[in-house]
């Protein structure tokens, strides 16, 4: 295992450092070019657009993913008595992370189309939009990335589920069954002993959500290529273009060591924020 991780690991993400120093381009020779590829990298306003998206895009997994996760093993877990029922609620909610991500964008991409999807057919019928102005929900470039975002809630939130429900199973049976009152005391009784317990569970999936944000590229590239424009172009895109249209891979290189970088830092902060939390509800 260790021999795999070297091979398609490290060695690859040594080689890209070293690659983004110099001039790579299959069409010519390696010529070492110092840190111009970094002075050039920041003076790029597509670049710099790309990491204002990317960052839009990890707030958004860092934030909401979590909560959704939450909320999915509340109920399931604490919502629910019957086990049967938390059974396949969970089997449901977990399911979409068994599908593949280009799947996922073209599942999505039907849904959102404006006149044969189902969203707008389900609104339409409700009387909610007008049939001969459908919402564009990808063409918007004010939105796009927020309904590029939704099908990583639908995917995702099981992954978070998975995580708080396994912490829940582990909290003392007694403070579960000293929360497990009927009526409002009840959920009074979990925001106030519970949800405190689960935080380092929550705040763990945050920061795996931290990573996955930066890495983001399949479904957002499946839906909308980074468009309209440039609204949905995510660094991961960008790097891609530069790399495989623009042969570029030096400077591609480049992009991909600074996305490293701050998502290794983000990353650092994130977990001793984490420690602090749990060293507050005693989880040493």
């Amino acid at each position: 295992g260790l021999i795999f991780i070297i091979i398609f690991l490290f060695l690859p993400m040594f080689n890209s450092i070293r690659y983004s120093f110099t001039n790579w381009n299959p069409l010519k020779e390696v010529k070492f070019t110092g840190l111009s590829n970094y002075v050039k990298l920041f003076g790029n306003a597509d670049f710099l657009t790309s990491l204002r998206v990317t960052f839009i895009w990890v707030v958004m997994s860092v934030v909401i993913l979590p909560v959704t996760g939450l909320i999915c093993a509340v109920l399931v877990e604490y919502a629910s008595s019957s086990r049967r029922v938390s059974g396949v609620m969970r089997t449901v909610l977990f399911m979409p992370m068994m599908m593949s991500f280009v799947a996922i964008g073209l599942l999505w991409q039907m849904i959102y189309d404006p006149n044969l999807g189902l969203l707008n057919s389900l609104l339409s019928k409700l009387g909610l939009i007008n049939p001969a102005r459908p919402i564009e929900y990808l063409s918007n470039p004010d939105l796009a990335l927020y309904w590029t975002f939704v099908p990583a809630i639908w995917q995702w939130s099981g992954f978070g589920m998975i995580m708080t429900s396994a912490a829940m199973m582990n909290i003392p049976s007694d403070i579960m069954e000293a929360a497990s009152i009927d009526g409002a005391a009840k959920w009074q009784a979990f925001f106030r002993v519970v949800l405190p317990l689960l935080m380092p569970t929550v705040l763990t999936g945050a920061a795996i959500n931290l990573i996955g944000g930066f890495k983001a590229f399949d479904i957002i590239y499946v839906m909308t290529q980074g468009g309209p424009g440039s609204a949905t172009r995510v660094t991961s895109i960008l790097m891609y273009r530069t790399a495989f249209r623009e042969n570029k891979y030096g400077y591609a290189c480049a992009m991909a060591v600074v996305i490293f970088a701050i998502s290794v830092v983000l990353t650092v902060v994130f977990n001793k924020v984490r420690r602090r939390v749990d060293i507050s509800v005693g989880n040493f």
